[in-house]
């Protein structure tokens, strides 16, 4: 019984994991422990997908670049986004959100987050199951740079192509309401 779903590990093995694990406190974890959980988890996640209308009357996202270093990206291109923590206020995703402008963004000036849609996905650490917004930058970015989104760049994370698309579907239509 002790082998069943337990990945190979011995009873010992498990509950020495388990322990180690309960020492955790809910929130942020450690590069290596979250890389592992996102391996064997699906993982929550909020994607915000910035967009604005150029003075040329084309849309364009706004993508921030990933560290050099990073370990599963190194040095693409995406939209912002973060993992909905255990210590996120409950009821909705503007703690998520929050850190996502604050933070990620740096302040920028953009409009309120309206929602996309949810996805269940690969991306690329593994299976995330994500939460997808879109909000129109207004003004100019703090981070970042802004791409034509008729000619996204071959550096963009793969898996966000499966949700750009329809934000920007989204954002088309809003706009259209805002100018009738």
């Amino acid at each position: 019984m002790g082998q069943l779903n337990s990945g190979g590990l011995s009873e010992s093995e498990v509950t020495q994991a388990a322990d180690l694990l309960s020492r955790l406190k809910p929130g942020f974890l450690p590069l290596k422990i979250f890389h592992e959980v996102t391996r064997l988890t699906v993982m929550p996640i909020v994607e915000v997908v910035p967009l604005r209308l150029a003075r040329s009357g084309k849309i364009e996202i706004l993508l921030l670049q990933r560290e050099a270093d990073d370990p599963v990206w190194p040095g693409q291109l995406h939209v912002p986004g973060t993992v909905i923590r255990a210590t996120d206020t409950p009821g909705s995703f503007n703690t998520p959100l929050q850190r996502v402008l604050t933070k990620e963004l740096n302040g920028t000036k953009t409009s309120e987050p309206m929602f996309v849609k949810s996805i269940l996905h690969h991306s690329g650490r593994g299976i995330e199951a994500s939460q997808i917004f879109w909000v129109k930058v207004e003004g100019e970015p703090t981070e970042g740079k802004f791409y034509d989104v008729d000619s996204l760049p071959q550096s963009l994370v793969q898996s966000q192509l499966k949700f750009i698309p329809d934000a920007i579907d989204r954002f088309k239509k809003h706009w259209k309401l805002e100018k009738s």
